[in-house]
């Protein structure tokens, strides 16, 4: 007799079994499947946020902050569905929310898992409060509701209310004589223009944002910054979140436009100095502080035969993504004026002109990356589109009792100071200056000065430049007069007058 477990079915009993087996396995995996899907209703549903405030530093009227996000996490036993992710305010919010690529003011419907996260990403716009020319705060906040539970994100942004010039992209002509007050922060979007024979002018204390690829162009005008000793006007760009407190290339005049080439139409840009001078008959910057840009200030064509184009005193140029002062056949004149930290030169004297700088620090330890370039260039040449040698020639520039020094210094076969001319090298002088300059011993254009000797600057990691010796190396010779001289130093305390003032913008005291 044969094992039942091999004997044959009997007719239809195969369609039979073959039918129950798929039943119960359909069954199975219903079951599975419902108890996946399942939405959790406890009462005791709840999500965790990664955190509990979302906080935007200060932000100007208009201009969005950056995005902040955080997460929703579901700490419940179970699948749970998110029936409401809403800004309170809706639309009349600042505020705009993002929940996983689904944009606000509300979203609801949402199902996560067990253990899982989403991102909600928020942004923030203040509208403007003329009334108001303090800091203000605007609040709203998320609500996340599940289960008939709500639990809350709360939204902070600091704002102020400015004064905004220009548009974005384009070049706005300002009114002739225009006057900046320190009422409330001034921004600038795109480049604003100051015409011939027109002049802009600046009081203490003001605070200017310039949006990126902004800045302000003066074409035969005339630029008068008026800052105070405790009472400087600051240049900067207009994000004001803590990660922009130090990065340099925020800002600085880009213009966009076709231009024709040999293979058709192409798009390129203008690039320029984020205040940039062209032939202006006497421009003045005093206790100014331009920071975070890309080409701080430039220089263009000369002033009047008598006075300088720029005259610059007490004024601190930093953390520039390439040039601090970029002179191209201008005339300069300034001193008390620090100029440190900046991706190519703290400051390029080029194409000839008249430069006229005393008791000014060039000192360039700028770290963000390699610098291949010198804190301090000077020349008075270029090389025409045929390849020809062209000299623009230097006329009476003086450098008296300047440093000139950077943390390339150490460096075998570097200078932070170069100079390079064709011309006649008898309109440059070098006077009771600190620099870095190996081949400087026969160099008829420098006398009494000291060289490849670090200055005792009192902490470069902090950009403390002050002189933290007492050694006469350190002393300047006397100043004549017709040269940039002032009777205080950068922070406004006495300077030696006579034959032994010290070297650089601050005095020791």
């Amino acid at each position: 007799m044969a094992h039942p477990a091999f004997d044959k079915p009997m007719p239809g009993e195969h369609s039979s079994i073959v039918a129950t087996v798929l039943l119960m396995v359909t069954l199975v995996a219903g079951l599975i499947g419902c108890r996946g899907n399942q939405i959790y209703q406890g009462a005791d549903a709840r999500v965790a946020f990664s955190q509990d405030t979302v906080m935007f530093d200060t932000v100007f009227t208009t201009i969005g902050s950056a995005s902040e996000a955080f997460r929703i996490v579901n700490l419940s036993p179970g699948r749970v569905l998110l029936e409401d992710i809403t800004l309170e305010d809706q639309g009349d919010s600042p505020f705009r929310i993002n929940v996983d690529g689904i944009p606000g003011p509300s979203v609801g419907g949402l199902e996560l898992d067990e253990g899982d996260s989403l991102y909600v990403f928020v942004e923030v716009t203040i509208d403007p409060e003329n009334d108001y020319d303090l800091p203000f705060i605007v609040k709203d906040r998320i609500r996340v509701t599940l289960n008939g539970y709500s639990q809350y994100v709360q939204l902070i942004a600091y704002g102020q209310d400015a004064f905004f010039h220009g548009s974005p992209g384009a070049i706005t002509t300002l009114d002739c004589n225009s006057n900046w007050s320190a009422q409330k922060p001034h921004v600038i979007y795109g480049v604003v223009g100051v015409a011939p024979d027109c002049d802009l002018s600046v009081e203490a204390g003001a605070q200017i944002h310039v949006h990126a690829g902004g800045g302000i162009y003066v074409s035969g005008g005339t630029l008068n910054i008026n800052g105070e000793q405790d009472n400087p006007v600051v240049i900067e760009g207009d994000r004001l979140e803590p990660e922009y407190a130090g990065l340099p290339g925020q800002w600085g005049i880009q213009v966009d436009t076709l231009v024709q080439t040999e293979i058709g139409v192409s798009q390129a840009s203008i690039i320029g100095g984020g205040i940039w001078i062209y032939a202006s008959p006497g421009s003045v910057m005093r206790h100014t502080v331009v920071k975070n840009g890309t080409i701080g200030i430039q220089v263009d064509s000369t002033g009047t035969t008598t006075g300088a184009a720029l005259t610059m005193e007490n004024c601190r140029v930093h953390n520039m993504s390439a040039i601090g002062l970029l002179a191209q056949g201008g005339h300069v004149d300034g001193t008390n004026n620090l100029f440190y930290d900046c991706g190519q030169a703290c400051a390029a004297f080029t194409l000839g002109g008249r430069y006229r700088f005393t008791h000014s620090t060039f000192a360039n330890y700028w770290s963000d990356g390699t610098r291949g370039t010198p804190s301090v260039l000077i020349n008075d040449h270029y090389e025409d589109v045929n390849g020809a040698l062209q000299i623009r020639q230097l006329t009476e520039s003086r450098f008296l009792n300047c440093v000139m020094w950077g943390n390339n210094a150490e460096l075998d076969e570097f200078d932070e100071l170069v100079v390079d001319l064709e011309g006649d090298v008898n309109d440059l002088l070098l006077r009771g200056c600190a620099v870095d300059l190996d081949a400087a011993g026969s160099a008829e254009w420098i006398e009494e000065s000291s060289l490849d000797e670090a200055p005792p600057f009192a902490d470069v990691f902090i950009r403390d430049f002050h002189l933290a010796s007492s050694n006469s190396q350190w002393n300047g010779v006397g100043v004549p007069a017709g040269l940039p001289f002032l009777s205080t130093d950068l922070d406004g305390l006495p300077r030696v007058v006579g034959s032994a003032p010290d070297v650089g913008c601050y005095e020791r005291q």
